[in-house]
């Protein structure tokens, strides 16, 4: 990214002063990763106003503001609900900058944005951090482009046409601005699904996808065993839970140390393990097994369809305090696939090979006509 776009949110000119200052001085910089942009706001609504007009990158916001231009600092810390837009709406690197940082909220608190005090040098190791998030904010930035230029071809392709050919007619409004919702988020999820190969992390949702209750794929650890939940979504969905909830086992993936050793072997032996690996990474193995990358420190495992483990429902809320991840949808599927047609196996007698052998050898070469031509 060549412009990082920076909101701060302050109502002091002496601090806003210093902060123009030193972006002044990063921006002269013959090395750095982006030139900061920045846009003041010096109260509360004209911070919310400019969060949901304009596009930022980052953000640093002071805790005690007006409320708007015509009145006075209120001495509350009215920057938390700024901070709390920022957070919930936006998804972008945030500091709070303030003399009265213990004022924070324990929502803030509870997030990944960072606080500091307002003292000499703050300023400059605030902007300093942001510079070492450029590539996450480029990735962010990147990401909405996307999203936003599917759900345009979306837009012009399906929701206009279908409004005014149907759902321009119907009164219920929420009605249908569900429908656009859904129809948006399955279509920029599968038009952004269609990459040639995904790396590992995208295997997983990190936390849960759900707080309140389990899903179909999420990973716990119960009683020192790592499970998957097996129970169909379908099931967990509703309001009335089963009585019974069914887990795999994920065992430990024994052979990930031995590849480990045998990639830095022979030529032979290195190639022998990469296809290892590339079976294993497309489910080209054992049908009563299901192989899931490594997550973090955790992993990598199979999980095993031989091995089941079924928890009494009542024991939800505990079984929720111990999750680890949920299975990414993408990729779930093929997980809960695997698993019906490991159950689906009926078997048959054994045929005798050597019989079989025998006819095989006795039989003639000649092309047989079957009435099929």
């Amino acid at each position: 990214m060549d412009t990082c776009h920076i909101l701060i949110v302050e109502d002091n000119p002496l601090t806003i002063e210093g902060w123009e200052r030193d972006i002044r001085d990063f921006n002269r910089r013959s090395e750095k990763a982006f030139e900061f942009r920045q846009s003041f706001a010096t109260n509360k609504r004209e911070a919310l106003q400019k969060l949901s007009r304009q596009r930022f990158d980052c953000a640093v916001v002071d805790l005690r503001l007006p409320i708007s231009p015509d009145e006075q600092g209120t001495g509350e810390p009215v920057g938390n609900d700024v901070l709390h837009g920022v957070l919930r709406d936006l998804g972008i690197p945030a500091w709070v900058y303030s003399g009265y940082e213990s004022e924070v909220s324990e929502e803030i608190k509870a997030s990944n944005i960072k606080v500091a005090r307002k003292e000499g040098g703050a300023t400059a190791a605030i902007l300093e951090d942001f510079e070492k998030q450029a590539g996450l904010m480029d990735a962010m930035d990147q990401m909405r482009c996307k999203v936003a230029q599917e759900t345009s071809l979306l837009f012009n392709r399906s929701i206009w046409p279908r409004w005014e050919k149907r759902w321009a007619k119907r009164e219920d409004r929420e009605l249908i601005k569900g429908i656009i919702t859904r129809q948006t988020v399955a279509h920029v999820a599968e038009a952004l699904s269609q990459a040639p190969s995904h790396h590992p992390d995208e295997f997983y949702v990190v936390p849960a996808l759900y707080e309140d209750r389990l899903e179909t794929g999420d990973i716990l650890t119960h009683e020192a065993e790592t499970l998957i939940v097996l129970t169909p979504r379908c099931n967990l969905a509703n309001n009335k839970l089963p009585t019974k909830i069914m887990f795999a086992v994920c065992a430990p993936c024994d052979a990930w140390a031995r590849w480990q050793g045998n990639l830095g072997g022979p030529t032979k032996v290195k190639e022998r393990a990469e296809d290892d690996i590339g079976k294993h990474a497309t489910q080209g193995h054992a049908i009563a097994t299901h192989f899931m990358p490594p997550l973090e420190t955790r992993g990598p495992w199979l999980v095993d369809f031989r091995e089941l483990r079924v928890v009494d429902s009542s024991k939800v809320n505990e079984l929720l305090q111990h999750r680890i991840a949920t299975v990414a949808p993408q990729f779930l599927a093929n997980l809960v696939q695997r698993h019906a047609a490991y159950l689906g196996r009926i078997g048959q007698p054994e045929i005798d090979a050597t019989l079989l052998i025998d006819l095989c050898q006795a039989a003639t070469h000649a092309p047989v006509n079957d009435g099929a031509a």
